[in-house]
């Protein structure tokens, strides 16, 4: 379910939306926005390499002395809303919302951990305090996991 905001943007990105495949749902679409998507990420990955090349390190003092400069920060929330444009398209395409996709992913996490023995998951909190995504799913799915891989699936 999208919430107001989400559909909205999504109206919006409609109408921004002048590539060749817009709208149809097809390869050639998602060709088009995974591209985007990377090549978006790839411009805000090369705006903050070019703050490292002028720092000359990663430290933080130094870093931070760039950042803090007037327009730099805005460039990179520019290239993220940019980024954040393919996502949301790419999002709409797959029929998930950015919720789902953070529970999602969340759940996915958790399931990954829960593989590792050296990782203790009662120090990792739960985020979600909404009862509908609850850890009890995890250890289900990590169960059903379990039995699948047992079963040489």
């Amino acid at each position: 379910m999208l919430t107001q905001l989400e559909f909205e943007y999504g109206e919006f990105q409609d109408g921004t939306s002048w590539y060749v495949h817009a709208g149809e749902g097809n390869a050639g679409e998602l060709v088009y926005l995974a591209l985007g998507l990377v090549g978006e990420a790839g411009e805000f990955a090369d705006a903050i390499k070019k703050i490292v090349r002028e720092t000359g390190s990663v430290d933080t003092e130094s870093f931070n002395r760039v950042l803090t400069r007037e327009g730099v920060k805005d460039k990179l929330i520019d290239e993220l809303g940019d980024t954040f444009w393919y996502l949301n398209k790419l999002l709409m395409f797959l029929g998930i919302s950015q919720e789902e996709l953070m529970v999602r992913n969340t759940y996915k996490l958790y399931s990954r951990l829960m593989t590792r023995s050296h990782i203790d998951l009662t120090e990792l909190k739960w985020p979600f305090t909404n009862p509908q995504y609850n850890f009890a799913d995890v250890q289900e799915q990590y169960t059903l996991l379990q039995d699948k891989s047992h079963d040489g699936v």
